[in-house]
């Protein structure tokens, strides 16, 4: 028996530290897995906003199409002018070889209000003029006939026609050096699919300007224009909504098209997928993310596909391919490790290891029960705002309320209980955005005074406010902060609610601002029931409560403050609290001055 007693301890020494070092293990993971699902969580709201950039940069494109600033996809209506009219000025041009009154003829006819008619005749007069040798003023006929853009003659745009009369006549005086600028320019313009042209066509004018010095179609260019030609096709068959957007496959690459303006004048934007790539990338470069889209059918448009990427389908996002974002930012380690060693440290081992037990299985069982509570506060929170919104829509919509006056107080209430949920989600996701270090701050200068009197007059507007006297007390000469309006005003927002929510109805709320050496103080003090001196530090801690606010039944989430102290504390400064019970609580925001 005695030699078993060494066995024994050992037994019980090895089986509590292989369980510590199991459970260890597992607590190890379970961190690993929370970061994973913040990570998880981080990177769906980046995969949305960076989605509603993309949306945003497609919505100001279609603006610009809506006032017809693109692409025209319609066939220009008008006839071309009919051959009678030159007649008389084409007789002396070729029976009678006048050449001077032949231009002073198609001079005349090129004055018409009709832009067929007048391109016909700016055509007939380049040529007379070329003959005459009067190659500037061959320029500026050419000039003129290109400013006519899509009006037809000889069954092509002006413009185009024009472009390639001032080519011909550069060739013809040997200008080498002009006839390759122009040509140059003659090729971009033909690349943007600007003219509503075959694909004859623009081979034959792409040749003509290469042997002009320009050089050839990029893969890009040619898929624009294919994409031109095949969306023209698509909407004269009337195969296309009145606005939309897709993604074409042509001459081996993916293009972008969006267009809009109607059945009547429709236009359209049309990009290579890497030109609208290279467009967007700081888009997503700068936030550490890598971006992969694809079609509809699954192809690959541009970007390699990662493990743990979040997809948006189109019927998410509006958008005509499916969006893969993936971070790239290093993964962070989480997780606490005990680490228990030699067998003849055995009782401070298991010491150590139950008392790291106890502590782990404490703060899970804590943060269980906080979430819990948050949850089911903000449930709550929700509720009340959804049941009022929902009970006075029914009303408004069964049409059982006919006075004016009472439809106008619930339109009001609506108003209030819309902006309270609308705050509320705010600071939600802002409380989520900077716990996950994902919050853009934007600080600027700000003038302290306007912006803290702006606000108070704001709250003094909501139902809070009633019934109270809110005063606000501005030192004079205050200097400006440097802050994140949106942020700081969310801060003493927060506090501003909660000397309303935990004060007396009808008691008043104190706001003041003054400067105390080289910081700002922005205070708001009430006279509630106060704060006792063991939930002082607690209550700033995120899902934290005050015992009191609990028993008397308050709503509340737990993460006002909590959120009021990171939004301060990112802002460089700190929050201080002075209260006693039954006397009310002070709450100071203490703001660095700039230059200090």
């Amino acid at each position: 028996m005695t030699q078993k007693i060494p066995l024994l301890l050992a037994v019980a020494t090895v089986i509590p530290i292989g369980g510590l070092s199991w459970l260890a293990m597992r607590i190890v993971q379970q961190d690993r897995d929370v970061e994973r699902q913040r990570r998880r969580e981080a990177l769906e709201v980046s995969a949305g906003r960076l989605a509603l950039e993309i949306e945003r940069k497609l919505q100001e494109i279609e603006d610009q199409l809506g006032k017809g600033r693109g692409i025209a996809l319609a066939p220009v209506s008008e006839e071309e002018a009919s051959g009678s009219l030159f007649a008389e000025a084409e007789a002396a041009e070729y029976q009678r070889r006048d050449l001077n009154g032949a231009a002073a003829a198609y001079r005349g006819l090129a004055k018409s209000p009709k832009p067929p008619v007048r391109a016909a005749a700016l055509v007939r007069l380049g040529r007379v003029l070329r003959q005459l040798g009067d190659r500037p003023g061959a320029l500026q006929v050419y000039s003129s006939l290109e400013q006519l853009g899509s009006a037809t003659v000889g069954g092509q745009p002006a413009g185009l026609v024009g472009w390639q009369g001032r080519c011909r006549v550069l060739e013809e005086a040997r200008d080498v050096e002009g006839l390759r600028t122009e040509a140059v320019k003659l090729a971009q313009a033909l690349d943007s699919s600007r003219w509503p042209i075959d694909r004859a066509t623009f081979d034959l004018y792409r040749e003509m300007v290469r042997g002009w010095g320009a050089g050839p179609p990029s893969r890009n260019a040619i898929a624009r224009v294919e994409a031109a030609i095949e969306l023209r096709r698509a909407w004269n068959g009337g195969q296309l909504a009145p606005r939309g957007r897709r993604i074409l496959r042509e001459a081996d690459a993916a293009v972008l098209a969006v267009w809009d303006g109607g059945p009547h004048n429709p236009t359209a934007w049309i990009a290579a997928v890497g030109e609208f790539e290279a467009s967007l990338r700081p888009l997503w470069v700068n936030q550490q993310l890598a971006l992969a889209l694809y079609d509809t059918d699954g192809q690959p448009i541009f970007g390699e596909s990662r493990p743990g990427a979040v997809s948006l389908t189109p019927g998410e996002t509006r958008l005509p391919f499916i969006v893969r974002v993936a971070s790239l930012a290093p993964e962070r380690g989480g997780g606490r490790v005990v680490l228990v060693s030699g067998l003849a440290l055995a009782f401070l081992a298991m010491l150590a290891a139950g008392y790291g037990l106890y502590r782990a299985t404490t703060r899970e069982i804590l943060l269980a029960r906080r979430q819990s509570d948050f949850v089911s506060a903000v449930s709550h929170e929700f509720r009340t705002p959804l049941t009022s919104m929902r009970h006075l829509t029914d009303l408004l919509v069964s049409g059982s309320i006919t006075s004016e006056e009472r439809k106008t107080q619930y339109y009001e209430l609506l108003a209030n209980e819309t902006e309270r949920l609308h705050r509320m989600v705010e600071s939600l996701l802002s409380f989520g955005r900077i716990e996950v270090g994902a919050y853009a701050w934007h600080l600027e200068r700000a003038d302290t005074t306007q912006f803290v009197q702006g606000l108070v007059e704001e709250f003094r507007r909501t139902p809070e406010a009633r019934d109270r006297v809110v005063s606000c007390q501005v030192e004079e000469g205050l200097p400006p902060i440097q802050a994140d309006r949106e942020a700081l005003s969310r801060a003493l927002w927060n506090l501003l609610e909660n000397a309303a929510k935990y004060s007396p109805a009808g008691s008043p709320i104190r706001v003041d601002a003054r400067r105390q050496g080289t910081t700002i103080l922005l205070a708001v003090e009430d006279e509630g029931a106060g704060i006792p001196l063991g939930d002082r530090e607690r209550i700033f801690q995120k899902f934290v409560r005050g015992a009191d606010a609990k028993q008397a039944g308050v709503r509340g989430v737990g993460i006002g403050l909590a959120l009021v102290k990171r939004i301060v504390e990112a802002h460089g400064g700190s929050v201080r609290l002075d209260s006693a019970p039954g006397h009310g609580s002070t709450f100071t925001l203490v703001l660095p001055c700039p230059g200090f």
